[in-house]
């Protein structure tokens, strides 16, 4: 197990996490908009995540600039949370 303590193999790590992430968002924006409907998705909670990501987004590139994969990694994820936000916007306000 010593590739855990690896710097070169963990700074990879988001290349694993990220798409992890980001199919949980994709997933849940397909499921709302093919049943057309956003029950059951809490607003407070899609935001919460927001503000954690840009949070983190802030932290990369201020803390660790060179670990380019979690930082664009983190780009795309707020990205996918952000139209998964607004897809529960749309389908709880304004239809």
């Amino acid at each position: 197990m010593s590739w855990l303590n690896d710097p070169a193999r963990v700074s990879k790590t988001p290349l694993l996490a990220i798409p992890l992430f980001c199919w949980f968002s994709v997933k849940q924006t397909i499921q709302m908009w093919m049943e057309r409907t956003a029950a059951g998705q809490n607003l407070a909670g899609w935001a919460s995540l927001l503000l954690a990501l840009l949070l983190f987004l802030n932290f990369y590139r201020v803390c660790c600039p060179k670990e380019r994969y979690a930082f664009w990694g983190t780009v795309v994820e707020v990205g996918t949370v952000t139209v998964a936000m607004l897809t529960v916007v749309y389908f709880r306000y304004l239809t």
